[in-house]
């Protein structure tokens, strides 16, 4: 029988439960990384994604470079939205580009940034970010997108292209109108539709569900997201968290998100959180698998 769907060629049921524990914002400070790789040693968390722009990107990458089973991804980034930790585009410095605010780093919101940077030189910029990663001894298995900036109509093609160029899947979620209404996109809601439905029948694996309501401060973050867990649907669910461990300088630079960051590195370095996933049999993936199944195709 043909195997056809994701699901199905990844080895598992269309029933299974499949996740991605992923960590977003690797690189973006020395605390996110000693929690990125203490989550992924431990054994939930099965992936993340780097900002290679951010100071910490070196030391990810010498980390990933000795350790090279790790599977991380590039984390596309048009943004620098903190106060007074910045960082700039990697391909250019020329205001013409519009990759750059008055301060000389990237844009603070994805508003600015869809609104200023001219269509050719956020695809260079993708490139490039890709590229160092590699350059620097990172084995990219995927590319996902920083603040949503990439999902806009003027540069999703160009980060479709990305992943092509370097054969690795790109973080794309099946998205219903409802969905997309219920985030203020319902007038783009026929061509994010129409382009999802071509990108499939096209080969391009497309996530079934994902979960993005862990930025915040739980009364107890582990039952929340074993709560979160038993409410996964069939299918492949890319689930995102931002762990990071508390110290002064996480303070300094995230002195709102701090805690919580800090939470999640807790959740996903306890035994509660791997002994829930068990219970419920969630099967964990990581991208690497998805960029071999596309890898075996093409």
């Amino acid at each position: 029988m043909i195997k056809s769907t994701l699901i199905e060629k990844l080895g598992y049921k269309t029933t299974d439960k499949v996740v991605i524990l992923h960590i977003d914002d690797v690189g973006f400070s020395h605390a996110s990384n000693l929690a990125t790789f203490e989550c992924l040693d431990f054994g939930v968390a099965s992936c993340g994604s780097v900002i290679v722009p951010a100071p910490w990107f070196l030391e990810t990458a010498s980390i990933c470079k000795r350790n090279p089973s790790y599977d991380i991804g590039v984390h596309i980034t048009l943004t620098s939205e903190y106060d007074l930790y910045r960082w700039r585009a990697l391909s250019s410095v020329d205001p013409k580009t519009g990759l750059l605010d008055s301060e000389r780093s990237l844009w603070r919101t994805a508003e600015e940034a869809i609104g200023r940077i001219n269509t050719q030189a956020a695809e260079v910029e993708m490139r490039t970010q890709v590229q160092m990663a590699i350059d620097n001894g990172i084995d990219v298995t995927h590319i996902d997108t920083h603040m949503g900036t990439v999902m806009a109509p003027k540069f999703l093609p160009s980060y479709l292209k990305i992943a092509r160029e370097f054969k690795v899947p790109a973080f794309l979620p099946r998205v219903s109108r409802s969905d997309l209404e219920e985030r203020g996109l319902g007038a783009l809601a026929d061509f994010y539709l129409k382009l999802l439905a071509d990108m499939e029948k096209g080969g391009t694996p497309i996530i079934d569900n994902i979960i993005t309501e862990t930025m915040g401060d739980s009364p107890n973050k582990i039952e929340y997201y074993c709560k979160i867990f038993k409410e996964i649907k069939p299918g492949i669910t890319h689930f995102l968290f931002h762990p990071a461990k508390m110290s002064i300088e996480l303070n300094a630079i995230v002195p709102e998100t701090a805690k919580w960051r800090d939470l999640d590195y807790q959740a996903f370095t306890g035994p509660k959180i791997k002994e829930c996933a068990k219970e419920l049999d969630l099967k964990i993936i990581g991208y690497r698998e998805i960029r071999e199944v596309i890898r075996s195709i093409n």
